[in-house]
């Protein structure tokens, strides 16, 4: 039986009013009155604040106070969760309703993490897809690593990790050593998130640079010298091949 398990949503934010919209694709998701949301923000503006926070119901948790970025906040979120299950969302990402939380807390009852498919999007056109399947056969480390927002865990293993503040690629890192932990892994060939383009590691192209370095070296550590490059070549290959099928074969969503 499964009715009695919660599932906790991490929402890290920081001044962006998108927040509001991903709160509310939250409460689509939410078919069983059995989920959690969790925001942490960085110290928004007051106005923003009390806006998210009446988005929130009593038995949500929000905790606005500085902190040293996205994965700093994540950390905290992790701290705060008191449910058996846990996801994640960005505030500019939201959730479709293809996968009700139903759906991920029965799943959850049989495995420690699921993983589904997620689609980038950019002026409301989908621009890129993260299949789920290279997860569910432990290829995170090899430069097939499905983006967090789509993973959802049981608590125990989520919270036996951290992520690693001032790395830029914490969140890979963090799902690497998750996956190194050997857990039962099941995957949904479905889009659970649509993730909005953007992001500090892709702003620029000094930073693009930047990032992939230090990929490389995380890769290199969680392989070798060989595998590690051969990761990020990989990884990279898989995220220009589908902007371009997707470029070809355009899609519109409705945001």
């Amino acid at each position: 039986m499964t009715a009695h398990k919660r599932l906790s949503i991490i929402v890290p934010s920081y001044n962006d009013s998108r927040i509001e919209r991903a709160i509310q694709s939250i409460k689509r998701f939410d078919d069983t009155q059995s989920v959690k949301i969790v925001v942490i923000d960085g110290g928004s503006p007051s106005e923003l604040k009390q806006s998210i926070t009446a988005s929130l119901s009593s038995s949500d948790t929000f905790v606005s106070e500085p902190d040293k970025g996205v994965f700093d906040a994540l950390n905290k979120g992790l701290d705060v969760c008191d449910t058996e299950f846990i996801g994640w969302l960005g505030s500019d990402d939201m959730f479709t309703g293809n996968v009700p939380a139903s759906q991920v807390i029965a799943l959850l009852a049989e495995y420690d993490l699921l993983v589904a498919n997620l689609e980038f999007f950019r002026n409301g056109y989908i621009t890129r897809v993260h299949h789920a399947l290279p997860s569910r056969l432990g290829l995170t480390k090899f430069g097939l690593h499905n983006p967090h927002f789509a993973t959802f865990g049981s608590a125990s293993l989520l919270k036996s990790e951290r992520f690693k503040i001032g790395l830029r690629g914490s969140d890979i890192e963090y799902f690497i050593r998750i996956f190194n932990r050997k857990p039962r892994v099941t995957s949904l060939s479905v889009t659970a998130v649509l993730q909005e383009e953007g992001g500090f590691s892709n702003s620029s192209i000094a930073d693009i640079l930047r990032t992939n370095l230090e990929l490389i070296s995380i890769y290199t550590h969680y392989t070798n010298w060989l595998l590690g490059p051969m990761a990020v070549m990989i990884k990279l290959s898989y995220k220009f091949s589908s902007k371009a099928y997707r470029w070809v074969f355009r899609e519109q969503i409705q945001v």
